[in-house]
């Protein structure tokens, strides 16, 4: 395992028990999680929350440690770490070496079969390495990329991950045209979400949220905001109320007469505007939004 090549892992010998004892701790394997993804910046999230990079390798391949065990004439406390491809004829120095990547597939996650003299000899390379979170040898001056599976914390939040996308597709897959309408209106006035679509389409976009993203899918579905929204984008739609943007204004359509003015975040669109106003703006505010609901049933 990481055996001496020329000047390369010239280890101690307590140095190289100590690392073979984290390595049989691991059991037959030990999975590696690389924080190389970014946040999806497709509003649809259609290929998940996450992005990962086509191939990603890490570096440095070859790096230098301190060995505190080392006591041995003649021996430097400073090693020279990596995995050799190839030496040079002097026996000494490397012509090459072999590098750790990570495959997009993977999702950030390595595997590692330490029953494997290859992948163990890899395995041995990353506890070494200065961007292991909270390694021995972790580089101050680095920003740590990854860090050892902690496989029950995994487990445990994968199978909440996995209850949440559950009961997301199951709340999705019972809802009405109607839920499905209401759903599509309250998200908003998002450009992408258009209520007169084909209710097919409308489903699939719905179950494709929540099965990406069954998180925000179900705190959407609970959050009573979303009702406020539904019944204020059919508002506009159907010409009970309109927004005035020279006044920053939601008017009666059949009066023209002022409702209420707006908050100024323009971050956020006139539904959602709307919305807040009628849900937070207090008795006067709750009397306009009965009024809008009973206008909207006839």
């Amino acid at each position: 395992m990481l055996e001496q090549q020329g000047i390369y892992n010239d280890l101690s010998p307590k140095l190289r028990e100590e690392l073979e004892k984290r390595i049989e701790g691991f059991g037959k394997s030990v999975r590696f999680k690389f924080n190389i993804e970014k946040p999806n910046p497709d509003p649809l999230k259609y290929n998940g929350a996450l992005i990962y990079p086509f191939t990603y390798t890490l570096d440095p391949k070859v790096f230098q440690i301190t060995d505190p065990y080392e006591t041995r004439e003649g021996k430097q406390k400073v090693k020279t770490i990596g995995i050799i491809n190839k030496l040079k004829e002097d026996g000494k120095t490397a012509e090459s070496f072999k590098c750790v990547r990570i495959n997009e597939r993977f999702k950030g996650v390595l595997y590692y079969d330490l029953e494997d003299i290859e992948q163990r000899e890899f395995a041995a390379l990353l506890l070494l390495h200065p961007k292991l979170t909270d390694g021995k040898f972790k580089d101050k001056n680095k920003i740590p990329v990854f860090s050892i599976i902690n496989e029950t914390k995994l487990a445990t939040e994968q199978r909440t991950l996995r209850s949440a996308k559950i009961a997301a597709l199951n709340y999705a897959e019972k809802m009405s045209d109607q839920d499905v309408v209401d759903f599509a209106d309250a998200m908003g006035g998002d450009n992408s979400w258009d209520s007169t679509q084909g209710v097919q389409i409308l489903r699939n976009k719905i179950e494709e949220l929540a099965e990406n993203t069954p998180d925000i899918f179900n705190d959407l579905v609970k959050d009573e905001k979303m009702k406020y929204q539904t019944v204020v984008k059919q508002a506009f739609d159907n010409s009970i109320i309109s927004y005035d943007p020279v006044g920053n204004q939601i008017v009666w359509v059949s009066t023209t007469q002022a409702i209420a003015v707006l908050g100024t975040n323009m971050d956020k669109n006139e539904v959602v505007r709307a919305s807040e106003y009628f849900q937070l703006g207090g008795d006067k505010a709750t009397k306009a939004f009965d009024k809008v609901k009973s206008l909207l049933k006839k």
